[in-house]
């Protein structure tokens, strides 16, 4: 990143899961970067219980003693999907708060990630997981206001098997969904995750397709297509669901593919890229130069 011929004053978000102060001191000494930790949904860590100092839950208790119930571990994703409404809602809102609780404790992210609207979102029957990642969203952007938290948007990742969902019928449920998510949301991150194969000029108008659906839509669809972030990965790490260089093409082609893909995505109305997977071979100072060097002129 130091070496990259980037546009100055472009923003830079980097962040990888969890917080870490360390990290946080790279980023920062990187010009126009802002450090953004990445949560998931899925369960694990912040699911076991609700972490704060014993002057923190005095003080969250004071204001709200029946907080006190959400304090223990969250149902396991199954019941959790099969609660009301509201109790799944205010379980969400939990877990997004514990997500800030992780950013209060060591103070030095500039903003968040939230990994991400899964498939199940946009499914047939998607209502119970998007009142749960509503739920997430608010309790990540408003935080605890009496621990001094004050509202804070991120940037929301967006499966590539989720891209149908601003298709849907609007009912009152989705309705309150793109309104929190825009409410959220500083970039909608699209994980489109092209492979490398073919004309990449249309497989580039075919990864705008779930932009496209969101600039259609009605006000708030239409804020969150201005927001709307292409994401992709270096595409030579290959993992499921990933993308990039899966024909196996000599590196130089298929850089030369991810460049046009990009540049044709760059004059599609999007308001940035991201990047995810800078893991064994997208890691390598050669391949994240090139990549960087085919951004620059697009930002």
């Amino acid at each position: 990143m130091r070496e990259a011929d980037l546009p100055r004053g472009a923003p830079l978000f980097i962040g990888s899961y969890g917080v870490s102060p360390k990290l946080a001191a790279r980023v920062h000494a990187l010009p126009n970067a802002r450090y953004a930790p990445m949560f998931h949904i899925q369960p694990g860590w912040f699911w076991e219980r609700r972490r704060l100092d014993r002057p923190a839950t005095r003080k969250l208790l004071a204001r709200n003693p029946r907080s006190d119930r959400l304090a223990g571990p969250l149902p396991a994703l199954e019941q959790l999907l099969r609660l009301p409404t509201a109790t799944r809602v205010s379980w969400g809102a939990e877990l997004g708060s514990r997500f800030r609780d992780a950013l209060r404790a060591e103070a030095v992210a500039d903003t968040w990630q939230l990994d991400e609207i899964v498939a199940e979102c946009a499914g047939s029957q998607g209502a119970p997981y998007r009142e749960l990642t509503r739920g997430v969203l608010r309790g990540l952007a408003l935080g605890r206001p009496v621990l001094g938290d004050r509202t804070s948007r991120g940037l929301v990742w967006w499966a590539k098997t989720a891209l149908v969902l601003p298709s849907r019928r609007l009912t009152p449920e989705l309705t309150a969904f793109w309104r929190m998510l825009d409410r959220a949301c500083l970039g909608l991150i699209g994980e489109e995750y092209p492979d490398f194969a073919g004309d990449p000029r249309a497989a580039a108008r075919r990864a705008a397709v779930g932009h496209d659906r969101l600039r259609r839509g009605g006000p708030v669809r239409q804020s969150l297509a201005r927001k709307y972030i292409a994401g992709l990965t270096p595409g030579f790490r290959l993992a499921p669901g990933l993308g990039g260089n899966t024909r196996r093409l000599p590196r130089a082609e298929a850089e030369r593919w991810r460049a046009t893909f990009l540049a044709v995505r760059g004059t599609a109305h999007v308001s940035g890229f991201a990047e995810f997977n800078f893991r064994f071979e997208n890691s390598s100072a050669r391949v994240i130069r090139e990549l960087l060097s085919e951004l620059a002129p697009l930002l």
